[in-house]
């Protein structure tokens, strides 16, 4: 931060902070944040500030410590407990987050953006029904809010209530037309249909302009997705493109960092090193870990196992990373590692503490049941970690047909992950990165793995259930042919898709683009993969 001659007052250096944490330009500050606490110790809105920074920083600790400071300099102020939920949310304290907005709920103001600001933790806790009846209230003191009702339309979708989610939609666009992640969602709440569509209102407002890229790119999806469930293929796939090429030009992305991390794991995690650390981990059953690359039929996986009473599914945990990270950081006296210098680094950590760590990292979400379910789909490049890490645990890797998966990919607009999807060469060659990685980990810690195939689950679902569940070490229960059933939220991009019975449907899908989708696929044959002519 620059020097000022005069030390400004605690409301200028609680606005300058929050500035900065807005503009994403926190990190300037990083080295004084120790002293800015001593330097202003009385005052609440500096110490929040900071703790906001330390959030940031992924400093959970210190951000905590900070926000209990900034709570008890104004006397149990409410907006002062809900940062401190969102410090122990950001920390994966999930029961000592909902505790302290429950405390809250009493206390709030009665202003819209409290009640959404509850809401938006709700959410961030799984609390779906609960954010919803605050997103209610935002609605009913603010009802031309559009993004209040938009709010609400996510939330219904997670919970399955897809009819309520598109009146929702409907409702935010009658507020405003360019809430445009609203016609995103809506048109993926059903199959649309030749009387029932949204297509001349949306490119109505594509012709008008957005004025901003991502509201471009979440039309351009959203038509893509209409075209085709009416079977307008090569108008899906303009729009589908020019969405993509809009979201790519925004991105500061290089493929190529990211296969040079896949091939240094490959070289990294050979037998030689692997037996050099050994099997001293953390003997526990209770991870299983679902793996493999986004819309392969992860979350199905999910559904199937999580259905069981013995299993509670946690979503995709960013923990095994996150701890990994933070144990080599503290390894090196504090200092953050290189992304590159990370992967030979993690093979020195003790192990078991590494394991441990993991699984006492998730009781916030977890809680005491015998088996939990992780699926970060990005945990494909930590298999060999959580081999050496978890011996006993167990992992399911879903694969589906090669140009079926880079198809499913590259026509969702994931937003902030994957930004290898939104280019048919980044996304061939960086699934051809991982096609080796994970013969790779098969041939290191062969038979250790599950394979399960996304078209041999949906040909036959409950003679490939009844396998996983094996698998897993866990007894048959009838409940388990009725997963689709099951109303547990979810979060994903399959959330319109989980609560419906297994379909077909998907497989081959790619084929309607056969020669859209010809460079993709000559991409993966020259690199040994095969795809059926």
């Amino acid at each position: 931060m620059p020097g000022n001659a005069s030390r400004p007052n605690g409301d200028q250096m609680a606005r300058r902070l929050s500035e900065l944490v807005r503009q994403g330009k926190a990190t300037r500050v990083l080295p004084r944040i120790d002293d800015l606490a001593r330097e202003y110790s009385d005052h609440g809105g500096v110490q929040q500030a900071i703790s906001e920074v330390a959030v940031l920083a992924k400093d959970f600790p210190k951000a905590i410590a900070l926000a209990e400071r900034a709570l008890a300099l104004d006397n149990g102020d409410v907006r002062r407990r809900l940062h401190l939920a969102i410090c122990h949310i950001a920390a994966n304290e999930q029961r000592r987050a909902a505790e302290i907005l429950a405390r809250a709920e009493p206390d709030l103001d009665g202003s819209a953006e409290q009640f959404s600001m509850l809401a938006s933790l709700y959410v961030r806790l799984d609390r779906h029904e609960r954010a919803a009846e605050f997103y209610k209230r935002a609605i009913e003191r603010e009802p031309a809010n559009a993004r209040h009702r938009f709010s609400l339309a996510a939330t219904c979708r997670f919970m399955g209530l897809l009819s309520e989610a598109e009146q929702a939609c409907d409702e935010a666009l009658a507020c405003d037309p360019a809430e445009y992640e609203a016609y995103l969602i809506r048109s993926d709440l059903r199959k649309q249909t030749r009387e029932r569509n949204h297509i001349r209102q949306m490119e109505a407002v594509l012709a008008r302009g957005t004025g901003n890229y991502m509201g471009e790119a979440m039309l351009c999806h959203a038509l893509a997705k209409e075209c085709e469930d009416l079977g307008l293929f090569e108008k899906s796939f303009r729009y589908l493109s020019r969405g993509a090429a809009v979201r790519r030009r925004h991105l500061t992305y290089d493929v190529n960092q990211d296969l040079e991390l896949i091939e240094l794991i490959v070289t990294t995690f050979v037998d030689e090193r692997i037996r050099r650390v050994g099997s001293r981990g953390y003997r526990s059953t209770e991870p299983i870990f679902i793996v493999g690359m986004p819309r392969t039929g992860t979350t199905l996986v999910e559904r199937i196992i999580g259905s069981h009473s013995r299993v509670k599914s946690a979503g995709e945990l960013p923990n095994f990373p996150q701890v990994m990270t933070q144990m080599v950081n503290r390894q090196s006296a504090q200092k953050k590692v290189a992304q590159t210098d990370m992967v030979p680094a993690s093979l020195k950590l003790d192990m078991r503490e590494l394991g441990e760590s993991y699984v006492e990292s998730t009781r916030g979400i977890t809680g005491d049941t015998p088996h939990f379910i992780d699926k970060l789909p990005f945990n494909y490049l930590n298999i060999g970690l959580i081999r050496l890490a978890l011996p006993d645990a167990k992992i399911v890797h879903v694969s589906r047909d090669p140009m079926d998966t880079c198809y499913a990919v590259f026509k969702t607009l994931f937003q902030r992950a994957y930004p290898f999807s939104y280019s048919l060469e980044d996304l061939g060659r960086y699934f051809v990165a991982y096609w080796k990685l994970m013969a790779h980990w098969k041939s290191v810690f062969p038979g250790w793995m599950y394979d399960v195939s996304y078209e041999t689950l949906v040909n036959e679902t409950e003679r490939e259930s009844r396998r996983l569940v094996e698998y897993c070490g866990l007894e048959w229960e009838d409940q388990l042919s009725r997963f689709h059933e099951q109303d547990a939220p979810s979060m994903t991009a399959s959330a319109s898709q989980v609560r419906q019975p297994v379909y077909r449907s998907s497989v081959g899908k790619w084929r309607n683009y056969e020669k859209q989708l010809r460079p993709l696929s000559g991409l993966l044959r020259s690199a040994g993969i095969e795809i059926p002519s």
